[in-house]
């Protein structure tokens, strides 16, 4: 925003300030008190941030508010932009990173007069590089910085920078083959663009695909890849070339898959980048893996768990031995409530060890080891450290081979809890998976104590859903009886805040049992997953995927459709594919 210190005393000659201080104008408007003037002026002095900024981030006054005596203290029009249309090639005039460095958007192009909404319509260095770039008079006009980030998220889209980039690097970007050394080449901003659109959107991928005689770039948002972009195929190389270059991998090595990785940003807010790349038959395709530093909602209660289910799952993670089982497909969330559960039970107390690839969120007072298959430190190998290690707990992140397996069975039979993932289709297929990879029957109906296996479904937008009348068809798929909670169903359709999908955000669905006598009987004699299936549907208290995804669907919070997408629509298709 603006200068916005009350303390704007004297132009240079000794005259007085042409303007009314700002604090005296939230006085005069009883926007704040004098006590809470004296303290926001007080952080200012300490801080050197502005005061409009002090009382906007503690919540004294809201941005628009701020917007409007700014606009009466200065004689700058404000201006609402939410929701305006603009002509992209107004808006195109000022450069996206220009926009976006200055908190800048052009909305007007009148004889010779560039309109230009600004956060601080005071920034001089701003105006004058608007007038440098577009040779236009720049008129000013005041918005609220939120409103002007979305309008640059809104008018400046990955597509439309493709284009720019296109023309600025011509026929250039192929003759040197991309790999840049420059930080300001076209093809370091584009990739640059895309990593940052990809964090914005909060997608959990972006796929960078060779096609026959094209270019495609994907981000994978709330479990569903959506295209965002197509450059030409012109770009593949000097795309891939700028990701190897940052992800430290051999830029010349095309015929063999590579793994790397690389961080965007800095301290707690920085974002880690796996990246892994194939040949394909048209070229090599680069998959980046985005994965925050920091775990934004770890808490058991906030992963959409029933009553039932947190109950016996926290009653099972405070156990001393045994071992607890997550199962479920890439991308259903494994790993989040995973540590979710090592929050609920880290103390100082206890001595907490993680094996990990990669190790996703950095958690206190937890000792995580990344895995480094080419230094010869894998799975294996680390959880046979553990043990020399006087753990009490031990978080393994994936159980994908028979030593794995039969060393965290180990661990969890001789005094330590094990937790893990593995990936099943649902919670009883869970033990048989290990019998699968080598363990004994008897061993692992001792060791385990609980399975949890859940999905991910998609959330309706809470702006555009709208109610509808259920199918007889889709009721039957569900496996609804009657139309009762029907009333509640609403439909997915579309608006801006989605981005046209009709879905935001995700939710879980689970199904969890512990271990009883009965269970251990089972695994140990022989019965098979179909049996211990049908069995789990008899217990009290017992609430399957279906179950779970059937009250979320009456209750208007998804879709039926995104239900069918993401679970096998009857029992018997789980059979043939258990």
């Amino acid at each position: 925003m603006a200068d916005q210190t009350t303390t704007q005393g004297k132009k240079p000659g000794g005259t007085g300030n042409p303007f009314p201080r700002l604090g005296d104008l939230l006085l005069t408007h009883k926007l704040i008190t004098e006590d809470e003037l004296r303290e926001a002026l007080a952080q200012q002095q300490a801080t050197g941030r502005r005061l409009g900024e002090i009382l906007t981030s503690s919540g004294r006054i809201s941005p628009h508010e701020l917007v409007e005596i700014l606009s009466e203290r200065l004689g700058i029009p404000k201006i609402g932009i939410e929701g305006m249309i603009a002509d992209p090639e107004v808006v195109n005039v000022i450069p996206l990173r220009i926009a976006k460095k200055y908190q800048v958007v052009a909305l007007f192009k009148i004889n010779g007069r560039l309109t230009v909404a600004m956060a601080d319509p005071l920034d001089m260095v701003a105006i004058d590089e608007i007038r440098y770039q577009t040779g236009l008079t720049v008129n000013r006009v005041i918005a609220a910085p939120a409103d002007i980030d979305e309008a640059i998220t809104r008018f400046y889209s990955v597509a439309d920078y493709v284009e720019r980039v296109i023309h600025d690097s011509a026929n250039a970007i192929a003759a040197t083959g991309g790999a840049g050394d420059a930080e300001e080449t076209p093809v370091v901003r584009l990739v640059d663009v895309l990593l940052s659109e990809a964090i914005k959107q909060k997608a959990s991928d972006m796929h960078v695909e060779p096609l026959d005689g094209g270019l495609r770039v994907r981000f994978r948002v709330d479990g569903v890849l959506h295209e965002e972009a197509e450059p030409p195929a012109r770009l593949h190389t000097a795309i891939v070339s700028r990701i190897k270059v940052l992800s430290s991998m051999d830029v010349s090595e095309k015929r063999l898959p590579q793994d790397g990785r690389f961080a965007v940003g800095a301290g707690p807010t920085a974002v880690d980048m796996r990246v892994s790349t194939i040949p394909t038959i048209h070229g090599e395709k680069v998959v980046i893996r985005i994965l925050g530093r920091q775990g934004h909602d770890l808490q058991l209660e906030h992963l959409g768990l029933s009553r039932t289910q947190l109950h016996l799952l926290k009653n099972e993670i405070r156990a001393t031995e045994g071992m607890i089982l997550i199962s479920g497909p890439t991308s259903s969330g494994k790993t989040t409530s995973l540590y979710a559960a090592l929050r609920e039970i880290t103390t100082p107390e206890k001595n907490i060890v993680t094996v990990e690839d990669p190790v996703e969120y950095a958690l206190p007072l937890i000792n995580q080891v990344q895995i480094n298959e080419k230094a010869g430190l894998t799975f294996p190998a680390c959880l046979r450290a553990f043990l020399r290690q006087n753990p009490d707990v031990i978080m393994v992140g994936e159980i994908r081979d028979g030593p794995t397996a039969q060393i965290a069975i180990r661990a969890a039979m001789t005094g330590h809890l094990v937790l893990s993932t593995i990936h099943t289709i649902d919670a009883a297929s869970a033990p048989y998976r290990l019998v699968d990879m080598g363990a004994e029957r008897y061993l692992v109906a001792t060791a385990i104590r609980a399975v949890l296996a859940q999905r991910l479904v998609r959330r309706l937008c809470a702006k555009c859903a709208e109610p509808t009348t259920p199918s007889e068809i889709l009721r039957e798929q569900l496996g609804f009886d009657a139309l009762a909670g029907a009333g509640s169903w609403r439909r997915a359709v579309g608006c801006q805040a989605c981005r046209g999908t009709g879905y935001s955000g995700q939710i879980g669905i689970y199904e969890l049992f512990a271990v009883d006598d009965t269970i251990r009987s089972m695994i140990t004699e022989g019965s098979g997953t179909t049996q211990l299936r049908e069995h789990l549907r008899t217990r009290p208290g017992f609430s399957d995927l279906r179950a779970q995804a059937r009250s979320l669907v009456a209750d208007g919070v998804t879709t039926a459709e995104e239900v069918i997408r993401v679970i096998p629509r009857r029992a018997e298709v789980w059979e043939t594919i258990a």
